[in-house]
């Protein structure tokens, strides 16, 4: 289990691990559920640091103790579901250790590679069986990394990425001429026009020019599209890892996904960790401040009195989501299902499932959507309904109401 003592110094590594740990504890257990092997692969595993030897601090150890739970979980089941981790690393001394680990779990079987991860990709291709899920974790030291060249894993159907985008040094990066970086950064965010997506958002933001956020949501967006165009992913998402004591993003972790579920498991697990993130934070800069004041009493007596940054960006995050639901809602006779409905809007903002749920019920009492299908005593929409917005604005209080309505508009 990830433990905040084993992080002293990288507590944005801890927030990462905290929502890494939960997302693929999650991830491997739905997935086993369906599939009969799970393959995990770590483009570049380390250990680059750890607090103890069972590599509970690192992301092929989280990784391995999440297969090792799914794979008891379905045992206790009656499934047996094969565990595969492929674990590459080019650093000797890394490397070294990470040999240590196979012995550790006996019941998952783990390959390592101590090579470069870009010369291996058809190696590890060949090592994942095509019945089998596979989930790419790739968290580079650096950012330079062709994304082009990761297609052939990429593009494999039955499987979901996460990467880290080191937002800090590509944003400062992006500010910088030489040609080799910009050719860096073409290869990073192929296709994007990542250089004009600054130039046209500059020129909208004129006298007061791009925030930080506003660069991370530009670059970003563009990574987020290459990703989406060469993997051919249904939904790309992301969560931001801030500073430990500023208020600055450090970087991003982008998740592709092909499927409904992996972006609702993504949202679900995000949460947990921006409160993970949001405490961690709040108590590092009162403690910062404390130590160079030498006041650690009065600066201690705050902490409960800390503003909290991330229930208001959550409530931001809520207001955005909903006007999303009324700008991809179509207008009747037209419809969408509802389950691309709220994966559409997970995607691409920070809130659950289960706040779409409510802000759809809301807007449905507001007469503001229309759910033909809706079924008596249901008090949230279900993934088949389909969900319309009407020309004329007007309050409905049943589902009743909504099928006569829609069926009316539907004949005239």
């Amino acid at each position: 289990m990830v433990m905040l003592a084993d992080y002293a110094g990288r507590e944005q590594s801890y927030v990462k691990h905290v929502f890494l740990e939960r997302y693929l504890g999650a991830l491997f257990f739905k997935t086993s559920g369906t599939y009969n092997h799970i393959v995990y692969v770590d483009g570049f595993a380390g250990p680059w640091q750890r607090a103890n030897e069972r590599f509970e601090d690192t992301s092929f150890g989280i990784a391995l103790n999440a297969l090792h739970q799914a794979k008891d979980t379905r045992k206790n089941q009656g499934r047996n579901v094969k565990m595969t981790a492929l674990l590459v690393e080019r650093e000797p001394e890394a490397y070294a250790k990470l040999t240590t680990a196979k012995p550790k779990y006996p019941d998952i079987t783990i390959k390592t590679y101590p090579a470069d991860f870009l010369s291996v990709i058809l190696e590890i291709m060949k090592d994942i069986p095509s019945d089998a899920f596979a989930f790419f974790f790739i968290d580079p030291k650096g950012w330079r990394i062709p994304l082009e060249r990761l297609r052939p894993l990429l593009a494999r159907p039955k499987s979901e990425v996460l990467f880290n985008f080191m937002f800090e040094f590509i944003n400062r990066a992006a500010s910088m001429s030489q040609a080799v970086t910009i050719q860096g950064l073409d290869e990073l965010m192929p296709g994007s026009n990542w250089q004009q997506r600054l130039r046209e958002a500059e020129a909208e933001r004129g006298y007061y020019g791009l925030s930080t956020d506003d660069r991370k949501d530009v670059l970003v967006g563009a990574f987020s599209d290459g990703l989406k165009q060469i993997g051919g992913f249904s939904y790309v998402t992301e969560i931001t890892v801030l500073r430990p004591l500023t208020d600055r993003a450090l970087y991003c972790l982008v998740c592709g996904s092909r499927n409904e579920i992996g972006i609702s498991v993504f949202r679900d697990c995000q949460m947990a960790a921006l409160k993970t993130q949001a405490a961690t934070r709040a108590e590092g800069k009162i403690r910062d401040k404390a130590d160079r004041s030498g006041q650690s009493e009065m600066f201690e007596s705050l902490l409960d009195m800390a503003p909290d940054r991330t229930k208001a960006m959550i409530e931001q995050e809520k207001r955005r989501a909903a006007e999303l639901v009324r700008v991809l809602t179509p207008k009747a006779p037209a419809s969408i299902l509802y389950r691309m409905l709220w994966a559409n809007v997970l995607a691409k903002h920070a809130v659950r499932r289960t706040d779409v749920n409510v802000i759809c019920a809301v807007m449905r009492k507001r007469g503001e959507l229309v759910f033909p299908d809706w079924e008596p005593r249901r008090h949230v929409p279900q993934d088949h309904y389909r969900v319309q917005r009407l020309k004329t604005r007007w309050k409905t209080l049943s589902g009743r109401h909504d099928r006569q309505r829609a069926a009316g508009l539907s004949r005239t």
